[in-house]
């Protein structure tokens, strides 16, 4: 299974990478890299090292994960930069709608990886 975490992580960064604006690059230089790697290697920890019953938690992180990291907007000079639609379509209403998405998915995987990671520390 941690392996197959590494995959998701990777998708998830190169999907981010695809919309990549001021927010992720502030995100990555400022911290030196730190923050991405809290939020996505609890994940493959747990994936290594989660028992087989946490495999379901598991595998809600990895569809909330993908999908915040295919519809959370960024933040370019030209407006919303979201990876599932394009320039045009992610400044509207729908862009807006699509970003909402994304932000209660993410705070979902936020939620998701703490039980996890307590499930994986205590289990």
């Amino acid at each position: 299974m941690g392996f197959v975490q590494i995959g998701v992580v990777a998708f998830a960064a190169l999907a981010r990478w695809t919309a990549a604006g001021w927010y992720l690059f502030l995100g990555v230089l400022f911290t030196l890299g730190l923050l991405p790697l809290m939020l996505l290697g609890p994940l493959v920890f747990a994936g290594f090292l989660a028992p087989s019953q946490a495999w379901p938690l598991i595998v809600l992180a990895d569809v909330f994960l993908i999908t915040s990291a295919l519809t959370l907007a960024d933040g370019g000079d030209n407006g919303l930069l979201i990876p599932v639609l394009d320039d045009r379509t992610a400044n509207s209403s729908t862009g807006y709608a699509v970003d909402r998405i994304g932000r209660i998915t993410g705070l979902a995987y936020l939620l998701t990886l703490i039980a996890l990671v307590i499930w994986t520390l205590t289990g």
